[in-house]
């Protein structure tokens, strides 16, 4: 819109005054008018053409008043948006202005706008170290849960859950090498498809008939397409979350077949060393009683009751003696009382416990002796009872009319004491297992004969306890040798 121009003739002189004036708009409404008005002096330079120009300058200034002050009003509008926007996410939200941004002072908006960057600074700083201390936690959070993981997967049984549809969401390492699948592959799948297994599946399903939270249900089973052979006892159990509500199944699986094993070997060994303690008690009662009734006349044949009877106590004195030493080794009871040896006692003590016993059987009894004997430190009585029970082996296990040979040797500072018997000969599977408690072979010529299988198994041990190691030689049909190595140590005599 262009300048409206008025002339007026002042009162009194009639000099003429020219007015300009030039109207405000904002929002497409009149909020004012700017006016200027002059008295044309009396020089030439305001007459004419010049009038002209000069009205043209005055206009330029004008429009550059009201364009500079349209400019602050587009300025500030989007600088008070920013702030309205920036105190809202600070304080989330802020009521509206009634008064429509009038009379704002730009100052005012900036220093306005400064506070809010600097609350938005602040806020921006607390979130990112809020952000910092929420991280470290989730690192806390993930570190525990590997070293969970890695506990879970070094524990020697099998670990399976399930939720409530008893599909599983985890396996252990154990499992997986059971079954040769991942966690991945079985994730999400349904328990009995990945695992097949009836008695299992009808321990689940009592167990949720049950609803016993909290107490397990123990079962033995097999699992024939991933370990046959093998014994298993699984436990089942119910998980529930804090309020006590059920969130799932956990399924622990673990090998008891050794343990199976053993038990097993403790109700054969207790049948046999019950059988073992029966059989001369049993002899001695009845041979006693014949006795007593004066049923046996002849005195040869009454020599003969006596020698039986005297043979019968004396086996059951080894057993209870072994029995005891057992469960002295066993509880770690048996303590060796070293002292000097004189080999040659000990040697000769050893031979004649198993004279008669050979004369008995018409055995040929060989002892081979050394120029020298060796000396060696250790407790006599035990490495007599170790000895013996090579010894009297090998009078059970030599048929009648065979050889037993007994020597004492020293080399590289071990004392040797070596039996040599013919007889059945042990088989090489055999072998390893002669030293367990309570093992008898099942070969023919050994089960026939009595015994508790304790005799080498306490050997073993008293000689290791020496520091010692005995060596079995043999194959079947053919002779048998066992060699007691024992160091000789040292001995120093005391002061008295």
């Amino acid at each position: 819109m262009w300048l409206t121009k008025q002339t007026f003739n002042e009162p009194g002189t009639g000099k003429a005054i020219y007015e300009y004036a030039k109207p405000v708009f904002e929002n497409n409404q009149k909020t004012g008018t700017v006016r200027i008005g002059f008295q044309v002096p009396e020089i030439v330079v305001f007459k004419g053409e010049r009038l002209s120009h000069l009205s043209m300058i005055v206009f330029l200034i004008l429009a550059t008043i009201i364009l500079f002050y349209y400019g602050v009003l587009i300025v500030i509008k989007p600088l008070q948006k920013i702030m309205k926007n920036s105190k809202k996410i600070i304080h989330s939200s802020v009521p509206e202005s009634n008064n429509g941004g009038q009379g704002t002072n730009i100052v005012n908006i900036i220093g306005e706008l400064n506070k809010s960057f600097s609350n938005i600074q602040d806020r921006i700083t607390r979130i990112e170290s809020e952000n910092i201390e929420l991280s470290t936690k989730m690192g806390a959070i993930s570190f525990e849960k590997d070293q969970i993981i890695n506990l879970l997967n070094s524990l020697s049984f099998g670990i399976i859950t399930t939720d409530l549809h008893d599909n599983i969401n985890y396996i252990n390492d154990y499992i997986s090498n059971l079954i040769g699948r991942q966690l991945k592959d079985v994730l999400d799948q349904p328990f009995d498809q990945i695992i097949e297994n009836d008695d299992i599946a009808l321990s689940i399903l009592q167990f949720e008939q049950i609803e016993t939270a909290g107490n397990g249900k123990n079962i033995e089973t097999t699992f024939p397409n991933f370990s046959p052979g093998e014994t298993f006892g699984v436990s089942l159990y119910n998980l529930t979350d804090k309020s006590g509500e059920s969130i799932g199944k956990m399924i622990l699986v673990k090998n008891i077949t050794f343990q199976k094993m053993g038990e097993k070997t403790q109700q054969e060994f207790i049948s046999h060393v019950s059988h073992e303690l029966l059989t001369p008690l049993t002899t001695i009662k009845s041979y006693n009683e014949m006795l007593m009734d004066g049923e046996i006349d002849k005195e040869e044949m009454q020599k003969e009751f006596y020698n039986t009877i005297s043979e019968e106590t004396s086996r059951l004195t080894r057993l209870i003696q072994n029995l005891l030493n057992i469960s002295r080794i066993e509880t770690g009871e048996l303590v060796i009382n070293r002292d000097f040896v004189r080999t040659e006692l000990l040697f000769e003590d050893c031979a004649a416990a198993i004279n008669a016993s050979a004369l008995n059987k018409n055995i040929s009894f060989q002892k081979l002796l050394p120029d020298t004997f060796p000396s060696l430190n250790g407790d006599k009585e035990l490495l007599k009872v170790s000895i013996n029970n090579i010894l009297n082996n090998a009078v059970k296990y030599t048929p009648e009319g065979g050889r037993i040979s007994f020597s004492l040797y020293e080399y590289n500072n071990t004392v040797t004491f070596e039996v040599i018997n013919t007889g059945g000969g042990i088989s090489k599977n055999d072998i390893p297992r002669i030293f367990d408690k309570s093992y008898r072979s099942d070969d023919k010529h050994v089960s026939e004969q009595y015994g508790s299988g304790l005799g080498l198994a306490i050997t073993s041990e008293i000689i290791n306890l020496h520091g010692g190691e005995v060596e079995v030689q043999s194959e079947p049909g053919k002779e048998t040798c066992f060699k007691i190595n024992i160091p000789k140590g040292e001995y120093y005599l005391e002061d008295k």
